[in-house]
């Protein structure tokens, strides 16, 4: 572990390498920043505050306040007020209906809910979160714990797609202690969330048994090595995944997949596997399928089973079924969103999905929600299946549809969309045909 005396405060050139890493950026540059109070997220913002205005940007720190502890709101202030002695501004963003109880799951999706929201209204694609070499460390542990194979133990990654666009973790191979003395360097004293410490946390029983751990050989240092090492291996069975994905999938742009059943049955079943987790993830709008439910069906494709057409298999928000030698994989009518009174003229993101551009002349009551039934008899192309039709958004108004899903015709009057999946089939991507 770094001794915090002896360790040296980030540097502007270390920033600027590991940012640049993750470039490039929206012009003009905007970020926004993740910011608790304590050293880990103050530093981060301090040190993209200096690295943006260099280049003519400007970030924005974001602290959630979950009320789950009674002194939360006025740490969240204090926090602000740290900020704007540095002229970053700062916005607070409560859970308003948090439990009185609330495990850290729970937190972690509201936080990350109200995180997406504030990115969409603010208009930024990019938000950087302060997890650290020791977090990077802790997660494999707690993964290996888990009996979690190659990607668990691959830890977190430097960035990944969000909602919003991207979540960056630009400090994942620097020690907590050079952050302690990045806030030291600025002048500034972090707060201290007692809640790290809480023995009924997992994260917490390990660092409370970090020297007991690290005599046994599991150092950070090794774990973080075990996690750069697992990601080599999960680099690599992916770029086989992709090369398989290239010669069987087709992604339709109304939203579905089909993907040649002979290919599948050549390959090995951990390369399905990754192969089927991908297009589940890109059609079900980013669900994840479970492993188990993964592996069992990628052994009954290769061993030769089919789905049958009706009524197929679910996983993870998908519909599958046979149509011949090909695999259909839909996205599942259940769970998809309805969004009332949406904005006019404005971009967003429907299901993880489709990136919809929202008439000048819509209306307060009205609606976008899935097509359905209405699919039926609405116009729908000969070639568009109905599975696929059923659950494309529309734009309702009372109970009839009144513009239908419209997928780049200038000559109609139909609902604007484009398929932007939140999460791409593969990180080398495939063609979208």
């Amino acid at each position: 572990m770094t001794d915090p005396v002896a360790a040296e405060p980030v540097s502007v050139k270390e920033f600027a390498e590991r940012l640049d890493r993750l470039g490039p950026f929206d012009r003009p540059l905007r970020l926004a920043v993740a910011v608790s109070g304590g050293p880990d997220s103050m530093a981060l913002s301090l040190l993209a505050a200096r690295w943006a205005r260099q280049r003519g940007g400007q970030i924005l720190a974001l602290t959630v306040d979950h009320r789950l502890r009674p002194d939360s709101t006025a740490e969240a202030a204090a926090t602000g007020a740290a900020l704007a002695r540095h002229d970053i501004p700062h916005r607070i963003l409560t859970w308003a209906d948090a439990p009185a109880r609330a495990s850290q799951d729970q937190a972690r999706r509201a936080r990350y809910g109200l995180l997406d929201q504030a990115c969409r209204d603010a208009g930024i694609r990019d938000l950087l979160v302060a997890h650290h070499r020791e977090d990077q460390a802790e997660t494999v542990l707690l993964r290996l714990a888990k009996g979690s194979g190659v990607d668990g133990l691959a830890g977190m990654a430097a960035w990944r797609p969000a909602p919003w666009g991207r979540l960056l973790r630009p400090l994942l191979d620097l020690p907590k202690a050079r952050l302690v003395a990045s806030c030291a360097g600025f002048g500034v004293i972090p707060a201290d969330d007692p809640s790290n410490r809480r023995s009924r946390y997992a994260r917490a029983r390990l660092r409370a048994a970090r020297e007991v751990l690290a005599a046994e050989g599991l150092t950070d240092d090794r774990l973080v090595v075990l996690a750069r090492r697992a990601g080599q291996a999960r680099d690599a069975l992916q770029r086989i995944a992709a090369e398989l994905g290239g010669r069987a999938v087709r992604l339709d742009p109304t939203g579905y997949a089909a993907i040649d059943l002979p290919a599948l049955r050549q390959a090995d079943p951990e390369i399905v596997r990754r192969l089927l987790a991908s297009v589940v993830a890109c059609v079900g709008g980013g669900a994840e399928a479970r492993f188990e439910a993964l592996e069992r069906l990628a052994g009954a494709l290769r061993a030769g089973a089919l789905l049958g057409r009706t009524p197929g298999r679910t996983l993870g928000h998908c519909r599958l079924r046979a149509a011949g030698d090909r695999l259909l994989v839909f996205r599942e009518r259940r769970g998809l969103p309805e969004i009332l009174g949406p904005e006019p003229s404005r971009s967003l993101l429907w299901d993880g999905r489709f990136r919809i551009e929202t008439p000048a002349d819509i209306a307060p009551d009205d609606r976008i929600a899935a097509w359905g039934d209405a699919a039926m008899g609405q116009g729908r192309p000969d070639d568009l299946p109905f599975d696929a039709a059923a659950v494309l958004p529309a734009l309702w108004r009372n109970d009839h549809v009144l513009r239908r899903p419209n997928l780049g015709d200038a000559t109609g009057n139909g609902l604007i969309l484009r398929f932007e999946p939140l999460s791409p089939l593969l990180p080398n991507g495939f063609p979208v045909v």
